[in-house]
């Protein structure tokens, strides 16, 4: 019977498996049902975006650009990038956030430029930094002498239709350290600099271990602008610099918040959007959190914890059996559209899956929407897996109930104390178990009886005593 129960209870396991099997099943068709959704969903998104970008020209990877952040607040103007997006805590200013290159690329001895740009709405706000470059001061008693200086240069929209708004120039330098305002006009040489300050563009001039930096604040410009800029200075009696991109300038390149703010309804919860222009850089963004509540672990019972366990163990075993997600690119402000997957699952570089599609948008742009796996857990949500949890543990408990049952069952048995029936020895050489010859009936042997099986024993003595001799005393 131990061995009977045993093979029962054993083949019962199945059944969580067969749950398994078909669970990973569904996984698979709820996945695949849920990329076409996703796909069809990004067809909509793809041509609301064409058509709020019609008119706008799409920037491609054969043109300079500058990345304008986004910001939240106003930043502090004191010539120092502790208070800007993506500054490490603890940085030497010489390191600085995010920035861009343009000259002096792998030539450390000579003078670089970086970059950052950011806007809140109103303004641009800029930092620039010149390396390997110890700054000469303007002299204003001695204009005409050698010192350094920043130039800069707005170019209006393509499309504006108002002739008087042309290429602005703004001059920057300063005596010392600290706050300056910039001028209106000049070529940078000399000498040759109008004298009409603009109170709109001001900042600070800080020097830096190797070299010198600014930080400043203009008007925010229209979307379209070029701006460029460069240093200027006097070396040898020849001038030199270094600047960004001067024929075409460089394309300042924001959030679209309008078309954010239409790409947002359309989205569901754990999922993501990106409009990537034709050079990569991320022209809308857009996510909606998943709504998620985690159950505080003191208001569980011992029963629900264990169930959680089980939830997440079967997680992770779906996530096994899943197909190896491909590497993905989320972060940064430009991404390679050739080096995303077209569709299937990725992962991110925290370690999060997300299934994934792209389609085409007008201009060239590609559209990139993600879901992420951990709100749609593709196991049908989690009530699917709360019961194939609750039923593998009932399953398994109900196995170690038989199991123990049997046991007992086998130490209750004669075999248990080693005791073994007689055994009857026929010619033919077979065994069977002889059962012991009745005892003899009289009153030990009923008072005896009466201590194991006292229903028999009642109804033998009460025979006794209604009949007597019918239990023979001797």
């Amino acid at each position: 019977m131990k061995r009977q129960l045993l093979v029962a209870s054993l083949l019962m396991l199945f059944i969580p498996w067969a749950g398994l099997q078909f669970v990973l099943e569904l996984d698979d068709a709820l996945r695949q049902q849920a990329g076409e959704q996703l796909r069809l969903q990004a067809k909509r998104l793809a041509e609301t975006a064409g058509d709020a970008l019609i008119g706008q020209s799409p920037v491609t990877s054969d043109e300079p650009a500058i990345y304008v952040d986004t910001l939240n607040r106003s930043l502090n103007l004191d010539g120092y990038p502790d208070d800007w997006p993506g500054y490490e805590e603890g940085a030497a200013n010489e390191k600085g956030p995010v920035s861009a290159p343009i000259s002096g690329e792998g030539e450390t001895s000579q003078p670089a430029l970086t970059w950052q740009a950011a806007s809140d709405g109103r303004h641009l706000y800029l930092l620039i930094r010149i390396s390997n470059r110890q700054p000469v001061m303007y002299d204003p008693g001695n204009p005409d002498a050698a010192h350094d200086r920043l130039l800069l240069w707005l170019k209006p929209p393509s499309d504006t239709v108002d002739e008087a708004v042309g290429q602005q120039i703004w001059l920057i330098r300063t005596t010392a350290p600290g706050t300056f305002y910039a001028v209106n006009g000049g070529d940078g040489a000399s000498g040759k600099a109008s004298l009409r300050p603009d109170y709109r563009v001001t900042g600070s001039w800080q020097s830096t271990r190797s070299g010198w930096q600014l930080e400043l604040q203009m008007p925010a410009p229209p979307p379209g602008s070029r701006l460029g800029f460069g240093a200027r200075w006097t070396e040898q009696g020849q001038q030199a610099g270094v600047s960004t991109a001067m024929d075409p300038l460089p394309v300042l390149v924001r959030p679209n918040r309008a078309l954010e703010r239409q790409l947002e309804p359309q989205l569901n919860p754990g999922q993501r959007v990106q409009v990537l222009e034709p050079a990569g850089w991320v022209s809308a963004q857009q996510q909606v959190s998943a709504e998620q509540t985690r159950p505080e672990f003191d208001q569980l019972s011992p029963l629900e914890v264990t169930e959680q366990i089980s939830l997440n163990a079967l997680r992770a075993l779906i996530r096994f059996y899943q197909p190896e997600p491909a590497q993905a690119l989320d972060a940064g402000h430009q991404l390679t559209p050739e080096a995303q997957p077209s569709e299937g699952l990725v992962r991110h570089s925290d370690g999060s899956t997300w299934l994934l599609t792209t389609e085409p948008v007008f201009g060239g742009r590609t559209l990139i929407l993600k879901q992420s796996l951990d709100q749609l857990l593709t196991l049908s949500g989690s009530a699917l897996g709360s019961v194939i949890a609750r039923s593998t543990l009932i399953i398994v408990g109900l196995t170690l109930v038989l199991l123990g049952y049997a046991s007992w069952l086998s130490c209750a048995s004669p075999d248990c104390s080693g005791r073994s029936a007689p055994v009857l020895t026929t010619t033919a050489g077979l065994s069977a178990p002889y059962p012991p010859p009745a005892p003899t009936m009289n009153s030990a042997n009923c008072n005896a009886t009466s201590a194991r099986w006292w229903i028999a024993c009642m109804a033998t003595t009460a025979t006794w005593r209604a009949f007597p001799g019918a239990c023979p005393t001797s």
